[in-house]
């Protein structure tokens, strides 16, 4: 992939589009543009800006200097100031890529689609088959001048691609008649390294190679949450027209953002409903190969002329909406209670469930009314807003009151959301006559949260035909509660990061696995929600997906906008994939293994420049080497016999000023020239540490007055600054998966 940014650096002009006189201070100039650069990859965008017109104060034509002030202006969303700096660079520099790739970004962002696409087929011509390139034309997809859609003339006989039955979702069989299907899904993000969610693989067969790759592990459909682009149902449309007889299914979301309001309650706001009915329309009508999206920024768009529809199962509308959002909702409209359309009706439900079947119902009209066509629906829930009631999970009102009740004083309460509040119930949605495709229930379902999940006595005594399974304990009751509605676990599945975010009593965590043990307790949860009598499952997910956040690390990651740069093996969310995203190219990967062939040619730290003192082998450092990738910063320690008996190693890690941190090291009070901020401490083949100075500890220990017996509760330990001290205090880095947790019977859940 092409680095963007990396011609702007260079000094010489190759191709002047504009005759300019010499500038007779270009050297300070040039000075300022390489500083403007150092401190924008800092993210000191301020700062960049500054050097920039530093730059231009210097030498006003400089097309690299008119090409940093473009892009510094573009980060602070100054779009048409950037424009501006970009069309000055291409008039000086018209070979400048990195001034005509700015542009089309620019000009994309602003949503001017016709001068981003000129801005970045002209890229290409700079640089053949530059990524950056083929991504963003990808995403502006065609025009609608540039596509004639066929002339659309609805169906005189209604097709029905799927239907519901009896806790079963049915597909014609080749003989025509309706067969049971039971989904085995894999959810589709398709973010690869390095990219936001809404920025999708261009075309160049990364599609086509997923599609086989889902189809030969066994998986009969795909789901996805929001639109993709063109190419990628051209390519599902191909796979399945060559294996009539095993063809991928699609599961088709329709993604919405939280309303707006406060309290994101404001579900009837007419701008967003329309919004979210507009995408509505947009999927069933691409599905068809019968729509053309004009360009918008955050969303695939083109001519979608490949018609998936005799392979899509259903849809999944919707998002998991949050409980504070459902419960202010209910209260605002505590009088909708029922809806009646032509296709889905409701009664006896809460404000948010009425609210759900009529955006159901308004997905299947447009349907049946263009293309007289209708398959399942559902919309997207989960745990949190189950229809199931958990005796032990509390509300944060009723867990307060509880705790004052047993005389203990609250530390800090939870940011965590209430997990028990209220509920959706997909039961009370029924299907009419005119809609023989029928309702499901969806749920994203993992076996590690919420805690209930873990501590529910009931749950705690289940078991499946392979053994003890908290997670089919959940899943019976929640598939008892349905009925004969089917019920499809749409996410579900564990991932491989080296953090947890949170235990499970069988070793089903939320990380903290290999990619072998990742595999096998994916294979068994898939089992266990069949044996639960669900109709299918989805796992999630195919790829690793960078820009994901857990909320142990979130909020000591800045600038989020940069999360996608780099993977974080401690974030579990980011390592669910069947395929992983490792960081670094494979050839020059560095593998911990104890041969030293991977490390060839990389820096030296440290060479001891006189002959080892006397002392043991095991104590003596010949020399240091180190790298890095988008994951892990690697060390190499030269020493000589190591003799765990004898010695351990520590290594300190000075991460901001040299004058703050701890200079006293752990155990052996050894003093730094330089203050740390951790200290990584080697004593053994399983006996490693990674220690933080105590200041600058993220949590800190706290005695909850008045808890009996006498328990700890960690908080955060604000302001997470580093400090100068030669205390040698240092603590274990330490998260907190699992909180301390009150039942409603008052029965306390350790940490």
């Amino acid at each position: 992939m092409r680095l963007i940014l990396g011609m702007a650096l260079a000094a010489a002009v190759s191709a002047p589009a504009l005759a300019q006189r010499p500038c007779p201070t270009l050297p300070a100039a040039r000075q300022a543009i390489e500083r403007g650069w150092n401190t924008y990859r800092a993210n000191d965008i301020a700062a960049a800006e500054s050097e920039f017109k530093r730059a231009l104060s210097l030498c006003p034509n400089e097309p690299a200097a008119l090409t940093g002030a473009g892009y510094a202006a573009m980060r602070q969303n100054r779009l048409p100031a950037a424009r501006g700096f970009f069309a000055r660079a291409i008039a000086m520099d018209s070979t400048s890529y990195d001034a005509v790739a700015g542009g089309g970004m620019a000009a994309y962002r602003t949503g001017d689609a016709k001068a981003a696409r000129q801005a970045f087929e002209r890229a290409l011509r700079i640089v053949p088959r530059d990524s950056t390139a083929l991504d963003y034309l990808a995403r502006l997809g065609a025009t609608t001048h540039e596509v004639a859609l066929a002339p659309h003339v609805r169906p005189s006989v209604t097709t029905v691609a799927a239907r519901t039955g009896r806790r079963v979702i049915e597909v014609r069989a080749a003989n025509g008649q309706w067969s049971p299907m039971w989904i085995k899904a894999v959810n589709l993000g398709a973010a690869l390294p390095g990219k936001f969610a809404s920025e999708f693989p261009p075309n160049d067969s990364t599609y086509e190679k997923w599609i086989a790759l889902m189809a030969q592990m066994g998986a009969n459909a795909i789901r996805v949450y929001t639109i993709h682009p063109p190419h990628f149902y051209a390519a599902l449309r191909k796979w399945n027209l060559a294996h009539p007889a095993h063809p991928v299914w699609l599961i088709h979301g329709v993604w919405a953002e939280p309303p707006p309001g406060k309290k994101e309650e404001k579900y009837d706001d007419p701008n967003w409903t329309a919004q979210f009915h507009a995408e509505m329309q947009h999927v069933a009508s691409l599905i068809h190969g019968d729509v053309v999206i004009p360009a918008r920024p955050g969303h695939a768009s083109g001519a979608y002329t490949a018609d998936v529809s005799p392979w899509t199962l259903g849809y999944i509308i919707g998002r998991e909406w949050e409980p504070y959002s459902v419960v202010a909702y209910n209260t605002l409209r505590a009088r909708k209670t029922s809806f009646a359309g032509k296709y889905i009706t409701i009664s006896g439900a809460n404000a948010l469930e009425a609210w759900l079947a009529e955006q159901c119902d308004f997905i299947v009209a447009f349907e049946m009314e263009r293309y007289n066509s209708q398959r399942p629906i559902a919309y997207t829930n989960w745990p949190t807003l189950d229809p199931l009631t958990h005796p032990t999970e509390t509300t944060k009102a009723l867990e307060l009151s509880l705790l004052k009740a047993r005389g203990e004083k609250i530390v800090e309460m939870s940011k965590e959301y209430d997990n028990d509040a209220v509920g959706l119930d997909a039961v009370k949605m029924h299907a009419t006559a005119a809609f023989p495709a029928g309702v499901f229930a969806s749920y994203h379902a993992y076996p590690y949260y919420p805690d209930f999940m873990r501590v529910d006595p009931g749950y705690l005594n289940a078991r499946s035909s392979e053994g003890p399974s908290n997670y089919i304990g959940y899943l019976r009751a929640l598939v008892a509660h349905h009925g004969d509605m089917p019920v499809v676990i749409s996410e579900y599945g564990v991932p491989s990061s080296r953090g947890i975010g949170h235990f499970q009593p069988q070793g089903w965590n939320h990380g903290g696995l290999t990619d072998e043990q990742q595999a096998s307790i994916d294979a068994r949860l898939t089992r266990d929600i069949y044996e639960s009598g669900a109709s299918g499952a989805g796992l999630f997910e195919l790829i690793d997906e960078w820009f994901k956040k857990n909320w142990i690390v979130i909020d000591f990651e800045y600038p989020l906008d940069c999360k996608r740069l780099w993977l974080n093996p401690l974030d579990a969310e980011e390592n669910y994939g069947i395929i992983a995203m490792r960081a670094g190219r494979k050839a020059s990967r560095i593998t911990i293994d104890g041969d030293t062939t991977d490390w060839r040619g990389r820096p030296v730290m440290y060479a001891a420049s006189t002959p080892p003192s006397p002392v043991p082998p095991a104590l003596q450092l010949k020399s240091l080497h180190v790298a890095q990738d988008e994951a892990y910063v690697y060390l190499r320690l030269d020493v000589g016999r190591i003799d765990w008996t004898r010695a351990h190693y520590q290594i300190g890690i000075d991460t901001y000023r040299r004058d703050l941190g701890d200079t006293v090291l752990p155990h052996t009070g050894s003093r730094s020239p330089d203050g740390l901020e951790f200290v990584l401490d080697l004593g053994g083949p399983k006996d490693g540490q990674l220690f933080v100075d105590h200041p600058y500890n993220p949590y800190r220990g706290v005695l909850i007055p008045g808890s009996k017996p006498p328990a700890i509760q960690y908080v955060y330990n604000p302001p997470f600054r580093t400090v100068a001290n030669g205390k040698g205090k240092w603590d274990s880095v330490v998260v907190v998966p699992n909180r301390r947790r009150i039942g409603r019977d008052g029965t306390i859940y350790p940490t």
